[in-house]
């Protein structure tokens, strides 16, 4: 082992020189690689601070919600439980509709049971009106064919659910909104009162 090492140190005395050299122009190429690098993560921390996350997350004492930007639709489509094509439409022209992804996480409770109805979610403003989820079932009517994006918005969120400690359910809720309504929060109703800001209500004055 003492020979072997001793072999080593011999060996790299003869190129002590020429590695002082190399040394300098890898350590020249070393610096311009660190401010490379140091400029493209600031980039990406100017991007990701200007970017709005696509998913928001609020958390109450029982349970999590996690919410997608609404997505507004003139009309969406969907296969019920029965294989009946489906069409929900806004109910007059100065209102459109908004399509939520919400997840719903049980973080303490052993079972929990879940009502998602028209009252379990609101979509609106904090300072401003809010408006209820729609009905999926009683506010679509049944087409003869089935339409191209059908599956865009599944599976819905929507009737009873037995939910699991660490469990979660997760789908699409619709909400038929006014024109110019600000959609800037979810408010969760059911188990427990959450609201999910899209918006900094402070930051807007």
């Amino acid at each position: 082992m003492i020979r072997l090492l001793s072999t080593k140190l011999r060996d790299s005395a003869h190129y002590v020189n020429r590695e002082r050299s190399t040394n300098q122009h890898t350590l020249k190429a070393s610096k311009a690689s660190v401010l490379t690098l140091v400029l493209v993560l600031m980039a990406m921390m100017v991007v990701a601070c200007n970017s709005a996350p696509d998913v928001h997350l609020a958390r109450g004492r029982s349970i999590e919600i996690q919410v997608s930007r609404p997505v507004v639709k003139t009309n969406m489509s969907f296969l019920d439980d029965e294989g009946k094509h489906r069409v929900v439409r806004p109910r007059a022209s100065n209102r459109q509709l908004a399509m939520v992804e919400i997840a719903v996480v049980n973080r303490t409770s052993t079972v929990m049971p879940l009502l998602i109805d028209e009252e379990a979610a609101e979509l609106g403003d904090r300072r401003g009106e809010r408006i209820e989820a729609l009905d999926p079932f009683v506010n679509s009517r049944v087409v003869e064919a089935a339409d191209p994006k059908e599956d865009e918005f599944a599976p819905l969120l929507w009737g009873e659910v037995q939910l699991d400690r660490d469990f979660q359910v997760k789908g699409w809720m619709i909400f038929d909104v006014p024109k110019g309504l600000t959609l800037g929060s979810v408010f969760w109703n059911e188990i427990e009162e959450i609201i999910a800001d899209y918006v900094d209500y402070f930051d807007r004055g």
